[in-house]
């Protein structure tokens, strides 16, 4: 499989088919910034009503792993996550926006994720070192 022109959040349902299962959409798709969204759920909850924590940081996984794969200009790229560093600064309660942008693009990229709340507040920054192996 490929991701080809239009992606849409379908198309990445149909590559990644927990991001479908987490309800993660995508309104921002472009090879150097992709903008996901976590929609609120009760099941992603918990104690206090926040998301959580593991949530938070699949969603930063899932937008990191398409920006590297676009950036990297081979659509049947599969992209691998090779370490992760995440740093939570407040809870989120409501749904979660994350966007990706490339910080260095290579045989190991760098992808750097900023989590938000639905006010726009900074909630956690996740940096991922993605490896992309050719299709």
């Amino acid at each position: 499989m490929s991701i080809t022109p239009p992606i849409t959040t379908d198309t990445i349902h149909h590559l990644v088919p927990f991001a479908r299962y987490l309800g993660v959409t995508f309104s921002t798709i472009e090879p150097d910034r992709v903008v996901a969204r976590l929609s609120e759920s009760g099941d992603l909850a918990t104690i206090g009503g926040g998301v959580h924590g593991g949530a938070l940081m699949a969603l930063a996984d899932i937008s990191a792993a398409v920006v590297a794969v676009l950036a990297s200009g081979d659509p049947t790229a599969a992209p691998a996550t090779m370490q992760s560093s995440t740093n939570f600064l407040r809870p989120v309660h409501g749904a979660a926006t994350a966007e990706a942008r490339i910080a260095r693009l290579g045989r190991s990229t760098v992808v750097d994720v900023e989590l938000t709340d639905p006010a726009g507040e900074l909630c956690a920054l996740v940096r991922q070192i993605v490896t992309v192996r050719p299709g």
